[in-house]
Formats: structure tokens, C-alpha cells, sequence
């Protein structure tokens, strides 16, 4: 086959880097595998290609993605293609394998799995040779490296941070990191964030905002050292029963003091305020189901309130109890 490689090569060809020779052959041949095969789907399915489709790697690939596996073919000149496609791409991939792996790596700091990264890595990888153009006067591995790139920061922005960053403000936060990391080894200390501020010219704000989401979460569970077995889900779960016993003990009091109120005063409070655990309702819509108008109801609801403050006061509580609710 001219310009390609032959079968007996692509058996001794392994997952070992090709080198320029090898690598441009079988590029030649992968692109003149995607254009007859996206030509013959086109054909089988019966829908045009566009000359975007046909002369752009990217949008030839998508092309043959969403129909290629769409049903099954029968014709084996159609199964051959999507055979020979599919083993030139594996072996572009395998043959850059080692720089996915490589660029992965640098990004296990994140807190993201390996096995995340390295899925990522390879998809970025997949995406750059669909993308790739023979026209470019460049290899694939120096081409792919930027897509590869760019996948992990988007895994690690999405993956890593409670808050989710962007590939820009990954960047950010990567550079400030790399600038701390360079002034501690060189003043043998951590410097402070007024250093770094004056140092790489970042606004306070927005170190104070990238630093604020690139903290670690803390489970509820830690502990505050080893020799201690106090966690913050004590502390949590005393506050949720204080706040428990207060809610029972005020729904004790505004039961006792509603008893010195006439049943219309106590069923506008009722409605007003949401006290059986609805939504409270305004003065129009209680008027409406009390046959009165809106100042009518207002006036009820006034003279409730200084019945229940005068109750409060004889039995010495504090009005604050009540002005609240």
C-alpha cells in the first residue's frame, strides 16, 4: 500500500514511541482509512457529508463516531474499514501511551485517583488524534500534549475541589503553588501571603478567593489529635439537640399563652405565623377565609399580640421570645 505500512510492520510495531518516519506513515494511512470509511458510511446510510465533514479531522471523526456502530454491517468491505480505523487509531494511541501516563502523573497531587487521571490522559490522547491534521508540521506526542493537558485540568477542576474551578483559575492556583513552594526552599520558610501577593502581582482578593476553595475538606469525624476523641460531630450534634429542646420548649409557651386569647384571635396568629407547620398566609388571604376585611384582620392580629406580651409579662418572661415569631 503506498504511503502506508504493511502488515508484517504494524506486527513489529509495539507500544515503543515511532519514530518520525514511522509515525507519519502510519498517520497517512489512518487518514486515508477515515476518509473511505466515512465516505462509505455516508454511502450505506444514504446521508451526504459535508465539505466541512470531509476536509476537517475533528468533525470527519465525529461523523464516523455516530454512525459507525449504529447497526450491524453486514458487507464486509464496510466491516473491514471499521476494523482497519479502529486498530490504526489504538495503535497511534498505544504509541503515545507512555506520554499520557507521564503527563497523568504530574497532576497526582490534586487529589484525584491515578486511574482517574490516567482515563483522562487517554482521552485527551484520543481527542488530539481525531483533531489531528496532516498539514501540521509538527508530531503527534508534541500536538497531543496540550489536549492531554487540558482534559486533566478540566478532571482535576471538576474533581478535586468542593467548589468546582476552571482550567484558568486551575492554572492560578497552580502557578501561586509552585511560587510557595520556590520561596520556602529558598528562605527555608513558608512565606507569608503578603510576599507572594507583592512577588507574582496577584490581587489579595482573588488569592483569598483560590485559596479559600483549594482547602481540603475536613471530615465531621476527624479528630482534633490523636490523644483526643473529641470530633466536630459532637459539637454538631450537641447544637442540633440545643436547638431541638429551645424549638419544643417555645412551642410550650405559645401553647400556654394562647390560651388567653379568644378562638378568633388565636386562629388569626395561627394562620398568620404558620404555627401548625405551613406557610404563614398574608392579611388579605386570611381575610378571605374569614369572611373580613384586610384591616379587620390586621386589627385582630394587633390586639392578639398585646394580649400575648401582656400574658408574657405577668408570668415574667421576655417579650424578646415572642417579638421574634
Amino acid at each position: 500500500m503506498e504511503d502506508g505500512i504493511s502488515e508484517t510492520e504494524q506486527g513489529q510495531l509495539s507500544s515503543r514511541v515511532l519514530s518520525t518516519d514511522e509515525e507519519r506513515k502510519l498517520l497517512k494511512q489512518f487518514w486515508k482509512t477515515k476518509r473511505a470509511l466515512g465516505k462509505r458510511l455516508s454511502e450505506a446510510l444514504k446521508e451526504k457529508i459535508t465539505v466541512e465533514e470531509r476536509k476537517n479531522p475533528l468533525a470527519l471523526a465525529k461523523f464516523i463516531s455516530n454512525r459507525m456502530h449504529r447497526r450491524r454491517w453486514r458487507d464486509k468491505k464496510t466491516r473491514d474499514l471499521i476494523s482497519e480505523y479502529t486498530h490504526l487509531k489504538h495503535r497511534l494511541a498505544s504509541a503515545n501511551i507512555r506520554l499520557a501516563a507521564h503527563l497523568a502523573k504530574r497532576f497526582r497531587s490534586y487529589g484525584v485517583p491515578y486511574s482517574d487521571l490516567l482515563h483522562e490522559a487517554v482521552c485527551g490522547l484520543m481527542h488530539a488524534i481525531d483533531r489531528f491534521d496532516l498539514n501540521f508540521d509538527t508530531r503527534l506526542a508534541t500536538y497531543a500534549t496540550w489536549w492531554i493537558r487540558q482534559a486533566l485540568q478540566i478532571a482535576v477542576a471538576q474533581q478535586s475541589h468542593l467548589v468546582s474551578l476552571s482550567p484558568h483559575h486551575l492554572q492560578q492556583l497552580g502557578r501561586w503553588q509552585q511560587e510557595v513552594e520556590a520561596m520556602a526552599h529558598a528562605d527555608a520558610k513558608i512565606p507569608s501571603n503578603e510576599k507572594v501577593q507583592k512577588k507574582k502581582g496577584v490581587e489579595s482578593a482573588q488569592l483569598t478567593r483560590l485559596q479559600a476553595v483549594a482547602r481540603s475538606p475536613v471530615s465531621i469525624d476527624a479528630t482534633l489529635d490523636e490523644s483526643s476523641e473529641f470530633s466536630l460531630s459532637h459539637v454538631v450534634t450537641q447544637q442540633d439537640a440545643f436547638a431541638e429542646r429551645n424549638q419544643f420548649e417555645l412551642k410550650e409557651l405559645l401553647g400556654h399563652l394562647m390560651h388567653h386569647l379568644q378562638p378568633r384571635e388565636r386562629t388569626v396568629l395561627t394562620l398568620r405565623y404558620g404555627l401548625t407547620g405551613e406557610g404563614g398566609l398574608s392579611l388579605r388571604d386570611i381575610g378571605k377565609v374569614l369572611l373580613v376585611s384586610k384591616e379587620r384582620v390586621r386589627q385582630i392580629q394587633n390586639r392578639a399580640l398585646d394580649k400575648l406580651r401582656a400574658a408574657a409579662s405577668q408570668d415574667g418572661l421576655k417579650e424578646s421570645l415572642l417579638s421574634a415569631h
